[in-house]
């Protein structure tokens, strides 16, 4: 009689002669959910990568095809399989702000009073500091301007840096007052800029004294000042050499509404027009390739004429909490809910499908370089998602 043991052997090789061998055991997939949309086509979820932190300012992706994810005082570079390839700190003093790509690829991380490189390994490049009495203040706006220059604005001055980290030149009087006074203003606060090859432009102001935006050229020369009265948060953007501004007001009576403007290059400072309305939670312009240019307020996503400004059409959404994205290919917006969910709207403002995700989504979702569409939500999680 055979042993135990090469008997159950013997019968298990039988097994496998007649049915061939045991399938092996499938890997775990990560998440298996997806919407069914309002047209029959589903949006799915690739993979999610759990663990990667709150985003400090909107995710990007670089030239490379990796994605770049500002978390707190560091930046979290992804590739669109969901690998984390490295991680690099930002300049010292808390928490960042929206990081710039330089023409090499190295990205330029703004800090309170200071930029660090990132180089496209993730090795610490140079860095570049001012002195100046910030405590309490948050990261300072940063932007790539005309003569191929890094602009650093400052409540004590603009400051101009080249590719290698050399200080160029600073603009030390932002308005007329300044030429008469012996030490820089306390209560001076830069907002946000962007810049194009003609100029950079970046908004200013006391907390209490209302806000301006100006016109830098890349010798330090103010072209022109616009002044936006009291307001308590602008977001800039330029296209084609126009330039858009959201403008919330501090407060909102009869005369101070949320504002839309635009600003062309011939008009030398004054608004090629003007959109208002009531709200004070008007989210950063984003620009699809017609020119349609589109912002959340309200609970409502805008669609409006970026020549004109003639609004094309509002939807309402329950829970809105994101700006929007754009995906011109394929004609949709995508937007953020605070109870979890990610929207998909046509570019005629109708709701294509949502999808329910780990946490609430406060960051605008990001188009990725390979056409998928990549989201964080508060919860520090970032999916990859086909819709």
């Amino acid at each position: 009689m055979l042993p135990h043991k090469n008997l159950l052997a013997l019968l298990a090789f039988g097994l496998i002669c007649l049915y061939g061998p045991f399938p092996a055991m499938a890997a775990p997939k990560l998440v298996d959910y997806s919407a069914r949309s309002q047209e029959g086509k589903p949006a799915r979820i690739i993979w999610q990568l759990t663990g990667v932190g709150r985003l400090s300012s909107d995710m990007m992706s670089g030239t490379n095809g990796l994605l770049y994810l500002p978390v707190g005082s560091k930046l979290v570079a992804v590739d669109t399989g969901g690998r984390v390839v490295w991680e690099a700190p930002g300049p010292a003093g808390g928490n960042m702000g929206r990081p710039v790509f330089g023409p090499a690829g190295s990205l330029f991380l703004p800090g309170t009073s200071a930029v660090q490189e990132i180089k496209v390994n993730g090795a610490a490049g140079w860095s570049f500091s001012i002195y100046q009495n910030s405590r309490g203040s948050g990261p300072a706006p940063l932007c790539a301007g005309p003569g191929g220059l890094l602009y650093l604005p400052l409540p004590t001055a603009l400051y101009a840096v080249d590719g290698q980290g050399r200080y160029m030149w600073a603009l030390l009087h932002w308005d007329t007052d300044d030429l008469f006074r012996s030490i820089p203003v306390k209560d001076r606060v830069m907002v946000d800029c962007t810049g194009d090859n003609r100029a950079i432009y970046a908004v200013f102001g006391r907390r209490q004294g209302g806000y301006a935006l100006v016109a830098v050229d890349n010798d330090g020369h103010i072209l022109w000042r616009y002044w936006l009265a009291n307001a308590k948060e602008v977001h800039l953007v330029v296209k084609e050499g126009t330039l858009y501004a959201t403008v919330n007001p501090s407060r909102m009576d009869r005369l101070n509404r949320g504002k839309v403007y635009a600003f062309r290059p011939e008009d030398n400072g004054q608004p090629a027009w003007s959109y208002s309305l009531n709200f004070d939670d008007l989210t950063g312009p984003v620009l699809s390739m017609d020119n349609t240019l589109y912002f959340s307020a309200g609970k409502r996503i805008y669609a409006l004429n970026g020549h004109t400004g003639t609004e094309l059409w509002s939807q309402q959404l329950l829970d809105l909490n994101s700006p929007p994205a754009v995906d011109s290919n394929k004609k949709l917006i995508f937007a953020g809910t605070s109870d979890k969910r990610l929207l998909a709207i046509n570019d005629q403002g109708r709701l294509i499908w949502d999808l329910e995700l780990d946490g609430a989504i406060s960051r605008a979702p990001l188009v990725g370089p390979d056409g998928y569409l990549y989201v964080v939500t508060d919860r520090g999680s970032l999916y990859k998602i086909e819709g």
